[in-house]
Order: structure tokens, then sequence, then C-alpha cells
């Protein structure tokens, strides 16, 4: 059974259509000219992340790691995520480094990091990836996450 999918522009003329035979999609401009195929349904559905991990441990806090988390994690979620604010994103991440711990945080790094990441729209790094490259931060967190409240 094949479906015939009509594509649209955001302001909403024709972009084309799609041809999808239950396995792959071919791809057509509104001319009916060939442009790809892929496998699958074309557009793909939209993926729904879910970040409530996220919000859990910044919530918590972290007892080491928190410099990292703040800078792959935290402030990635916070300003591209969320949309908070340079001041807002500073003062839910100075709370969640003085929640756990000692030391001193920076306010001057903080706005270093968070510049950085809206300004190149970094999104946080995943539980996956955070296992893959930091597995200390990876069993901080998961204590965190595997926490009963």
């Amino acid at each position: 059974m094949k479906v015939k999918i009509f594509l649209h522009y955001p302001d909403d003329t024709p972009a084309g259509y799609v041809i999808f035979d239950g396995k792959t999609s071919k791809v057509y401009d509104e001319n009916g000219n060939f442009l790809f195929e892929v496998e699958g349904i074309f557009p793909p559905k939209p993926r729904k992340i879910n970040y409530e991990w996220i919000d859990k441990v910044l919530d918590e806090g972290l007892e080491d790691a928190r410099k990292r988390f703040i800078l792959y994690v935290g402030s990635r979620y916070l300003v591209n995520i969320k949309g908070l604010s340079e001041d807002e994103a500073i003062k839910r991440l100075e709370e969640f480094y003085y929640k756990k711990g000692g030391g001193k945080i920076y306010e001057s790094w903080l706005k270093s990091v968070l510049r950085g990441v809206k300004n190149k729209g970094l999104k946080p790094w995943s539980l996956k990836r955070i296992q893959e490259k930091d597995k200390e931060m990876y069993s901080l967190i998961s204590k965190v996450l595997n926490k009963q409240t």
C-alpha cells in the first residue's frame, strides 16, 4: 500500500510530496521531480527528548563533578532548552553548585560558559553520552536519579 504525503513550506505553500510504500519514502518537489529516497517515513516524526532528569539533578545537587555538569549539561539546558535569561541561569547554577559541597564558583566563569553555549546553540549531553564520556559524573547523577523521594 502506497501513501502520498503532501509537504508544505512554513508559509504553507506546497513543497512537493512523498510516496511512502511501507519501507521507503521517495521525495518529489512541487513539480513532480524526484529528489531523493530514504528508508522509513519522511519527514521523520520529531523525537521528544525527556529532560526531566536534568531538573532533578539541578534541584538535588551533586557532591562532585558540579562544574563539569554545569559545562556539559546544566548551562546548555537552562539557556538553549528552557530559554532562561543569563541572570536567571546564573542564579539557578549558583544554587545548584552550592547545594552540596564547598568550593567557589565565579560568576565570570558562569557568564563565559552561558554565552558560549548560547552562541553555539549547544544541547545538553544525554545520559548515554555522559555514561560514555564521564563515568564518574554518570555514577553521581545515577545516585541522585535513583534516590527515593
